[in-house]
């Protein structure tokens, strides 16, 4: 059946079942694979997991999503036509591969996938798209990139001389809040003296940062931060001028914060600085970005040659 059939089927279904369908609304076809909606909700809740960063607005962030889909089901379809896609097995095994490096298993991850609400062929389907792509590159295209090592010592020299990697001074804090509850107008303030009076309870049992645990025991809600390193030169002047004034082995408050009342531990200040890249590390960096260059460049060739219809304006 034809897939704008489907979707008119789909407008005479029960509620659930409907939004279901308009879950699966198709935005674009490549090829004849289409891409849907549930797709781009799939990868956005994947590289959530993964820790994959996004910037932009939302709609911006979508569109993103959707041309990296229709790029993926293009380097399955050359994979596939070259005789280069990746078995099943040769999936699950890199797949497993990643799950170690993070000290995982792959039955952990897909716990952690399940309970997000990813199917793993997201993430099987993302993998596979990618080690074909990577085996049509160096066995049809004959992709082998190098460098320079004057080009190595050039931009080794620039991350050496990066001030984005000098040492920085920080303040390593704990925020031990407690916070108040939603109540009434009427006896909001004395809920709020009570929640500052327990907090000075947590001020005069606290001995020190390793301390702070046990100086909140027997106190109701009590949320007590992971270690905070905060830069000092951008803390607020008059909180720097209190730091300073006590010294590391401090506690300062109670203030009151967003969600009640809080106290802030000072443990200790110190020197941060990043590492620096080896020069190994700098020859990798231009290696992959001269295979990124060579692999986009391909891509967009291959895009030129497959017929992508796009079914949803924006």
């Amino acid at each position: 059946m034809a897939i704008a059939g489907m979707l008119f089927l789909a407008l005479g279904l029960p509620p659930a079942q409907r939004a279901q369908a308009q879950a699966q609304r198709v935005l674009a076809v490549v090829g004849d694979r289409p891409v849907t909606d549930y797709d781009v909700a799939q990868r956005l809740k994947l590289n959530d997991v993964l820790g994959v960063r996004a910037t932009g607005g939302v709609a911006q962030l979508h569109k993103e999503i959707l041309e990296d889909l229709i790029d993926e089901v293009i380097k399955d379809i050359e994979a596939k036509k070259n005789n280069v896609a990746p078995t099943e097995k040769q999936v699950a095994e890199a797949i497993e591969r990643m799950a170690k490096s993070t000290g995982s298993t792959r039955e952990d991850l897909e716990a952690r996938l399940k309970a997000k609400g990813i199917s793993m062929r997201t993430l099987e389907g993302q993998v596979a798209s990618t080690i074909g792509f990577n085996w049509l590159l160096s066995r049809k295209y004959n992709v082998d990139v190098k460098v320079d090592p004057a080009e190595v010592d050039r931009r080794f020299a620039s991350f050496s001389s990066d001030p984005r990697l000098k040492p920085v001074s920080v303040y390593e804090l704990l925020e031990i809040s407690l916070p108040v509850e939603a109540t009434s107008e009427a006896n909001a303030e004395q809920v709020i003296y009570a929640r500052a009076i327990e907090a000075r309870q947590i001020m005069q049992r606290f001995k020190g940062c390793a301390s702070v645990r046990q100086a909140a025991s027997g106190i109701y809600n009590v949320k007590i931060s992971k270690t905070i390193q905060a830069p000092v030169d951008q803390m607020p002047a008059p909180m720097r001028e209190v730091l300073d004034e006590k010294g590391p082995g401090s506690i300062v408050g109670p203030m009151r914060s967003k969600e009640g009342i809080q106290v802030i531990a000072y443990c200790r200040r110190a020197s941060l600085a990043p590492p620096k890249p080896t020069r190994e590390v700098v020859e990798n960096i231009l290696l992959n970005e001269k295979y990124k260059t060579a692999s986009s460049r391909i891509l967009r060739d291959l895009r030129r040659s497959v017929f992508i219809d796009y079914k949803v304006k924006d």
